[in-house]
């Protein structure tokens, strides 16, 4: 929404050589300075809170994952584990929207296992089905771009959408088309080997 409203405010034209994801930063640009760092904080400070509900519901499902089995600090350092490749990632990331299209990526290879759990007619879908499908449609998306790109590097670079939305070709439409059909075929599969 910055990109209008920054086109709105004048600060930001479509032909200037600032991005439009950047827009927000020539409106912040233009204010007073006490506004500017108000701004920064509170944003900051958004950040801060939208990441560690995040936290706190990774180490909750997990510790309920173990079923409270397991030492608390063994859980919490699971947490710290499971946050290193996310930092990483986003630290190498060019540009946000591919850090959102990531986790747009993410949830669109999870999410029909996930809802296959509510189902009362699935009730013969264990959580270790639903979880072996979502990381089938992950596999699904590197498997679908290795065979559409034809190379091993490429494809499983199509995991990162490193060239965004915007590509000449249909590759973005087939991995997250590919994603939610590899999961639930990953999840049925998997539900049939396990109960024989």
């Amino acid at each position: 929404m910055a990109g209008p409203l920054a086109a709105w405010a004048g600060t930001w034209t479509p032909d200037s050589d600032v991005p439009g994801s950047s827009a927000l930063f020539t409106i912040i640009a233009s204010l007073p300075g006490w506004v500017s760092g108000l701004t920064l904080v509170l944003t900051t400070s958004l950040s801060c809170c939208a990441i560690d509900t995040c936290q706190t519901a990774m180490f909750a499902s997990l510790y309920d994952l173990v079923e409270q089995k397991v030492n608390i600090w063994v859980v919490r350092a699971a947490v710290v584990v499971l946050n290193v490749p996310v930092i990483v990632l986003a630290m190498q990331a060019p540009d946000i929207l591919q850090v959102y299209l990531l986790a747009d990526m993410l949830a669109c290879a999870t999410i029909l296992p996930v809802l296959c759990g509510l189902s009362a007619r699935l009730n013969f879908i264990h959580w270790i089905d639903a979880l072996v499908g979502c990381f089938g449609g992950i596999i699904s998306v590197g498997v679908f771009g290795q065979v559409y790109l034809g190379n091993r590097h490429d494809g499983w670079r199509l995991l990162l959408l490193d060239g965004g939305l915007y590509v000449d070709d249909e590759r973005v439409l087939g991995a997250f088309c590919f994603a939610p059909v590899g999961s639930l075929v990953f999840m049925f599969f998997f539900a049939g080997l396990r109960m024989g």
